[in-house]
C-alpha cells in the first residue's frame, strides 16, 4: 500500500497545478493592463475530410476581468439541417482558479435563429445565458459541429476584439480531401508563428499579444490585424456541389444553385405590378414604383448570412408571408423587377458603419449581408437597401457605402464598388434667426442635411416627442437652459434631404456684467468633439467619410451695439478647412461658419496634429463677442 501522505502530496499538487492553470495571478502585467478580458488558450482545429464534411473543434479558455469582457465570450453555437453541434461545454473557475460551475449541452438555450415567425424553423442557436456573480472569472468553453457546408471555412484572426489580450492562440487546419486547399494570408502577420508542414497542414499561433484599445477614428480590424483566409476548390453549400476557382465562375455557381428558380410570383402579384407601371417610361420610375412597392407591402426580420442559410427563401413565399431577411426581399426585389424587364444584380456585402471590403484578391465564400444594383448603361447604377420600409430609393447610407461587393448574375460574378458619398455629399446647412432678450435668446433654427449627415437625422421624423426633446438637449448640450417651443420636419424622399424646422428659447445664454454682454456667435451647431491625446497611438487612424458644415446665424441687434472689433478667421490643413466671418448688416450681426473634414486615410504619425486641428475649430467655435446696452 503507498504511503497516504504520498496521495494526499499528489492530490494537493493536482489541484494546485489545475488552479495555477486558471488563476488570475498567473496573467501578467502587460496582458491584463487595459484589457477587459484575456485569452488565456485558445485552440481552433478544422478537420477537412471531403467536400461535403468538415468539423471544427474549438476550445478556448478566457478570462473575464470585468463586466465588459462578457460581450467577448461568445458561448454559442448554431446549427441547422446541414450543421450538428458534437460537443457543447462550459467550465466556470473564480479568480484563484477553482471550479465553480459546470454547464453541458442541455443547460445551453435553444432558441430559433429567427424570433416571433417560423421563417426557417431548421436553423437554430444554442447559446449560454450567464452573468457571474463577480469578476474576474475564467471560463472554459468549448465546442465541436461538423457540417456539410464547406464553402465557408473559419478564418484565422487572433483578434476579433478591443480591449482583449491573447495569452495563447493556435489554429490549426488539416485537409484530408485530397482536394485543393487555398489560402490568403494578408500583409499584416508580423508575430504570428506559421508552421506550414504542407498545403493540407496549416498551423497559425500566435502568444502574448496585448490588447488593442479603441481609438478614435480607427479604421477596421482586418486592415491592421492578422488574417488567413482559406477555401476549397471544391466545396458544398446548402446541398449544391461546387467548383470554382475565380469571382465570375463563383457568381456564375451561385446563381444556377442558390438563386435560379427562386423568382416565381403569383399571376395576382404579376399583375399587380404590370399594372403599378403601365404608365411610367423609364427604368427608374419603374424601380422607383417597385422598390416603394416592396416597402409598403413586406417588413424586415434579421437572419445574418452564415445563421440563416446562404440561399434565399422564394419570392412566392416572400410575397405570401409579407416578409422575408435580406437574402428574401432582395430576391423577391429582383424578381420583380424581371417582371418588366429590369434587369439586376443581387450583391453580397460586408455590411456596417466601418467599411470593409470583399476580398477582391481571393475567391471564397464572403460576406454579411446583401443588397441590390440595377445597371444603367448612361448614367450611375442604382442600389437598393431592400430590408428598410423607410430609406430613400437609390441611397445606401452608412450601412453599406463605400464598399466592394460581389455582384451575381446569370452570366457570372463581378467585383463593384458601392457608391461613396463625398465631403459635399454629406452636407448641413444651418440657419437661425436670432433675438436676445437680457440673458436669454430665442430663435427659429433651420437644419437641411444630405447624404450621411440626412442618415444620421432622418429618423427623427419617426420619434415621439420625449425622444424629440431628448435629442435635442443632448443636440444642443451647450445650451444649458433650452426650452423646445415647437418643431417641423420635412423629409424629401426624392432629394434625400430632410429639413428640422425649430423654434426655442434658451435661458442665461448671454452673459451680463453691467452694461456689457458677452455672446457666444455659435449656439447651433458647436464643435465639440475633444480627441484623446494617446501617449503612443496604436492604430491607424482614417476618416471614412468627410463633410461639410455651412451655417449662418442672424443676431438682432436692436438696443445694442457691438464692441468687439471683428476678425475672420481662415483655417486650412490637409484634414480639412474652417472659416468664421462676420457682418453687421441692418442692425443684425451674421456670422458664417464653415467647416470641412476630409475623407482620408493617414498615418499614426499624423495624429497629433489631427488632434490639433480639431482643437483649433474648438477654440474658433468657442468665440465671444461684447456688445453694449444703447
Amino acid at each position: 500500500m503507498k504511503n497516504p501522505l504520498f496521495l494526499i502530496f499528489l492530490f494537493v499538487t493536482f489541484i494546485s497545478s489545475a488552479q495555477e492553470n486558471y488563476s488570475i495571478a498567473n496573467l501578467t502585467a502587460e496582458l491584463i493592463e487595459k484589457s477587459n478580458s484575456v485569452i488565456i488558450q485558445q485552440n481552433i482545429r478544422v478537420i477537412i475530410d471531403d467536400y461535403d464534411d468538415m468539423t471544427i473543434h474549438e476550445d478556448k479558455i478566457i478570462t473575464i476581468l470585468n463586466e465588459k469582457g462578457m460581450s467577448a465570450l461568445d458561448a454559442y453555437a448554431s446549427y441547422d439541417k446541414s450543421t450538428k453541434i458534437r460537443n457543447l461545454e462550459v467550465t466556470i473557475y473564480n479568480a484563484l482558479g477553482s471550479e465553480i460551475k459546470t454547464f453541458k449541452e442541455r443547460d445551453f438555450m435553444d432558441v430559433s435563429a429567427v424570433s416571433s415567425v417560423s421563417l426557417y424553423t431548421d436553423n437554430r442557436v444554442k447559446y449560454l445565458e450567464y452573468t457571474p456573480a463577480s469578476y474576474p472569472v475564467t471560463i472554459h468553453f468549448e465546442k465541436e459541429t461538423k457540417t456539410s457546408n464547406t464553402a465557408f471555412i473559419k478564418s484565422f484572426t487572433p483578434y476579433t476584439n478591443y480591449y482583449q489580450s491573447i495569452k495563447s492562440s493556435t489554429f490549426r487546419i488539416e485537409n484530408n480531401s485530397g482536394i485543393v486547399l487555398r489560402f490568403s494570408e494578408n500583409g499584416f502577420m508580423e508575430g504570428v508563428s506559421i508552421e506550414n508542414e504542407n498545403p493540407n497542414l496549416l498551423t497559425y499561433s500566435v502568444s502574448n499579444l496585448p490588447s488593442i484599445s479603441r481609438e478614435v477614428y480607427s479604421p477596421s480590424f482586418e486592415t491592421f490585424t492578422p488574417k488567413v483566409m482559406f477555401a476549397l476548390q471544391t466545396f458544398e453549400l446548402e446541398g449544391e456541389k461546387g467548383e470554382v476557382s475565380n469571382w465570375q465562375e463563383f457568381g456564375l455557381w451561385q446563381h444556377e444553385n442558390l438563386l435560379k428558380g427562386l423568382d416565381q410570383l403569383p399571376e395576382s402579384t404579376i399583375s399587380e405590378i404590370k399594372l403599378l407601371t403601365q404608365n411610367l417610361e423609364t427604368t427608374r420610375k419603374k424601380a422607383k414604383a417597385i422598390y416603394e412597392y416592396v416597402q409598403n407591402n413586406t417588413r424586415y426580420i434579421s437572419v445574418q448570412i452564415g445563421l440563416g442559410g446562404w440561399k434565399p427563401i422564394s419570392a412566392k413565399e416572400v410575397d405570401d408571408k409579407k416578409y422575408g431577411d435580406c437574402k428574401g426581399l432582395t430576391n423577391y426585389t429582383k424578381a420583380l423587377l424581371n417582371l418588366v424587364d429590369i434587369e439586376s444584380n443581387y450583391c453580397v456585402v460586408y455590411s456596417g458603419s466601418e467599411i470593409q471590403d470583399i476580398s477582391e484578391d481571393f475567391t471564397s465564400m464572403q460576406g454579411n449581408h446583401v443588397i441590390l444594383n440595377i445597371p444603367q448603361e448612361n448614367d450611375e447604377d442604382i442600389w437598393l437597401e431592400c430590408t428598410s420600409q423607410d430609406i430613400p430609393f437609390n441611397f445606401l447610407g452608412t450601412f453599406t457605402d463605400d464598399r466592394k461587393v460581389l455582384a451575381v448574375n446569370p452570366t457570372g460574378g463581378e467585383i463593384l464598388r458601392t457608391p461613396a458619398y463625398t465631403e459635399k455629399d454629406n452636407y448641413q446647412k444651418t440657419t437661425a434667426e436670432i433675438n436676445i432678450i437680457e440673458k436669454a435668446i430665442t430663435a427659429n433654427v433651420k437644419i437641411k442635411t444630405s447624404g450621411t449627415q440626412y442618415d444620421n437625422r432622418y429618423s427623427l421624423g419617426g420619434e415621439n416627442e420625449k425622444n424629440i426633446k431628448s435629442h435635442y438637449l443632448s443636440y444642443w448640450n451647450n445650451l444649458k437652459e433650452m426650452i423646445l417651443i415647437s418643431h417641423e420636419f420635412s423629409n424629401n424622399k426624392e432629394d434625400v434631404t430632410f429639413i428640422e424646422k425649430v423654434k426655442l428659447k434658451a435661458d442665461n445664454y448671454v452673459k451680463i456684467y453691467g452694461n456689457d454682454l458677452i455672446l457666444d456667435v455659435n449656439p447651433f451647431n458647436k464643435f465639440q468633439v475633444n480627441l484623446p491625446n494617446y501617449k503612443v497611438r496604436q492604430t491607424p487612424f482614417n476618416v471614412s467619410r468627410g463633410f461639410v458644415d455651412e451655417d449662418e446665424f442672424t443676431f438682432n441687434l436692436e438696443n445694442l451695439t457691438l464692441d468687439t472689433e471683428l476678425k475672420d478667421i481662415n483655417l486650412d490643413s490637409e484634414f480639412g478647412s474652417y472659416q468664421l466671418s462676420f457682418e453687421i448688416k441692418d442692425n443684425t450681426l451674421i456670422v458664417k461658419r464653415y467647416f470641412r473634414l476630409n475623407k482620408n486615410n493617414y498615418q499614426k504619425s499624423d495624429y497629433e496634429k489631427f488632434v490639433e486641428f480639431f482643437s483649433q475649430i474648438s477654440k474658433y467655435d468657442n468665440t465671444k463677442l461684447s456688445l453694449k446696452l444703447t
